[in-house]
């Protein structure tokens, strides 16, 4: 896709089988974060090096046999995940560094989408079930949402596996919101550190529906909103407070991913008119 005049932009996958570049530096404002997609048909086979970034892979639907050489060893030798459906379950993930060569399986057809991020040098691959992913459910009303943290920040699950990205998903009620009141992380601040972050949906309704994901500012008087009303889309978001919304009968999944130039810190600013709600949603707590 061309460059566009917008802060964020919505990227929608072009449907390709094998190995897919959804987001990159050339088709984005982002800088220091990426994302890919694998789509593999039953019995098809995916071998891939990865060079000058590491990458954070999530299952989202499907079956996969994944084996990762590192430094002249299978670090991950044939390990297997399956997932029917990102609404009910947490994922199976892995952590790929750079300087090591991933090969992909499957028997039945897969969707794994991927966050990158340029380095160098990385720790160790990483296996992730389910089980080690860090689930729930906070906010109230129609806040409260299911987050899942995958690779953690600094004092969060997984916080030592990768070196740059942070990943994680989010499950909204019907007509909920996700990430709400809005936040931003666009500066090395007391008040918040600068990460850029992309955004990868899917949707559920009984007759279909669609989210509403709402980036702005309030210094540079700018506003943006992407309808998203399938499955096939990614958003970059460079700067700005960020949210999003399942409309009413809906259910929102989010995955996300976050990466910068400084660490992996991660300090959010919410919205200076709306941040008192982060306090009130507690007096609320079955709700």
């Amino acid at each position: 896709m061309e460059m566009s005049n917008t802060r964020t932009s919505l990227h929608r996958f072009e449907g390709k089988e094998s190995y897919e570049r959804v987001i990159t530096k050339d088709n984005s404002k982002l800088s220091f974060l990426g994302f890919d997609r694998i789509v593999l048909k039953p019995g098809e086979v995916i071998e891939k090096d990865i060079v000058g970034e590491e990458l954070g892979l999530v299952l989202i639907e499907g079956d996969m046999t994944i084996s990762v050489e590192w430094k002249g060893s299978k670090a991950i030798d044939a390990m297997t995940g399956q997932r029917k459906s990102v609404f009910k379950e947490k994922p199976y993930a892995v952590y790929v560094p750079p300087a090591s060569k991933l090969k992909i399986e499957t028997k039945n057809g897969l969707e794994i989408r991927i966050f990158c991020a340029p380095c160098e040098e990385g720790n160790p691959p990483y296996f992730c079930a389910p089980e080690n992913v860090d689930e729930g459910t906070p906010g109230a009303m129609n806040m409260k949402r299911k987050y899942r943290f995958i690779f953690g920040p600094p004092g969060q699950n997984n916080d030592g596996v990768t070196r740059k990205l942070i990943v994680g998903e989010s499950v909204s009620i019907p007509g909920g919101w996700i990430g709400f009141p809005a936040h931003r992380h666009d500066y090395e601040t007391h008040e918040e550190t600068e990460l850029e972050e992309v955004f990868s949906f899917k949707v559920y309704g009984p007759r279909g529906g669609y989210i509403i994901q709402h980036s702005y500012d309030l210094d540079d008087r700018w506003d943006e909103f992407n309808v998203i009303e399938d499955d096939n889309c990614a958003v970059a978001l460079p700067k700005g407070y960020h949210t999003s919304l399942a409309v009413p009968g809906c259910v929102e999944y989010l995955l996300w991913g976050l990466a910068g130039d400084k660490g992996k810190d991660y300090v959010l600013k919410f919205d200076p008119r709306l941040d008192w709600i982060c306090e009130a949603e507690n007096l609320f707590p079955n709700f």
